[in-house]
């Protein structure tokens, strides 16, 4: 079954590889490549889906013979061999045990999750992590200069704010955080977050994710 399964991953690793079209610089770039990154991405992938795999509580027939199980692992394994990035690899792996373990999700709503894995960057996981957990302190509207403490009453800011303070490698780029921002607002992970009018830092940095957002996180989240 394991060499079954190695045949099925790499048959679809191969599949996406396929789809770029032959000849010239293009057709010799596409074989290097199958040396230097696809092969190794792809050996990386077939020790986590095996991982994985080893600890599901179904048996190996019974995955063999589930056709939405299927569906999910061709899925998965075309958005990790896109993946440059260990760590988007390893969210795949969780995604995949989420799919043969998670009875209380559609088959299209996992297929779904697993696209949207796909399109989005690290960056985007990031985000909607912050988004899903209240970021909001009051400890951090008290001021101590020696002796003396002072508690902040009101005030307001842009939500942008906690987003810079709590992830600083985005201080830099805040239209791409608006821009990633917009995405999961619009896959409807996240509410509306309106970046230019500033309001109360509780309001700023309160939790954003939708019902949808939160069962996006759990059907990724680490298994171990």
């Amino acid at each position: 079954m394991g060499n079954k399964l190695t045949d099925a991953l790499i048959a679809t690793g191969k599949g996406a590889v396929s789809l770029f079209p032959g000849g010239g610089f293009l057709a010799e770039y596409i074989s290097l490549a199958q040396g230097y990154i696809a092969d190794k991405r792809m050996n990386e992938w077939k020790l986590k889906v095996e991982e994985v795999l080893e600890k599901i509580p179904r048996s190996i027939d019974e995955l063999a013979q589930d056709e939405a199980f299927y569906s999910c692992i061709q899925v998965a394994t075309m958005g990790a061999m896109r993946a440059y990035q260990k760590e988007k690899q390893e969210l795949f792996a969780n995604a995949l045990y989420s799919s043969a373990n998670n009875i209380d999700i559609s088959t299209d709503k996992k297929l779904f999750y697993l696209s949207l894995l796909d399109s989005y960057t690290l960056s985007h996981i990031m985000l909607l992590k912050y988004f899903s957990q209240n970021n909001y302190n009051e400890n951090d509207n008290v001021i101590r200069r020696g002796m003396v403490t002072t508690r902040v009453i009101g005030g307001t800011e842009h939500p942008i704010k906690g987003i810079v303070e709590k992830m600083p490698c985005f201080a830099d780029d805040t239209i791409f955080v608006k821009h990633i921002t917009g995405q999961l607002c619009s896959d409807s992970l996240i509410s509306i977050i309106d970046f230019d009018t500033p309001v109360s830092k509780e309001r700023a940095r309160a939790k954003r994710t939708t019902k949808y957002g939160d069962e996006f996180l759990v059907f990724i989240q680490d298994y171990q």
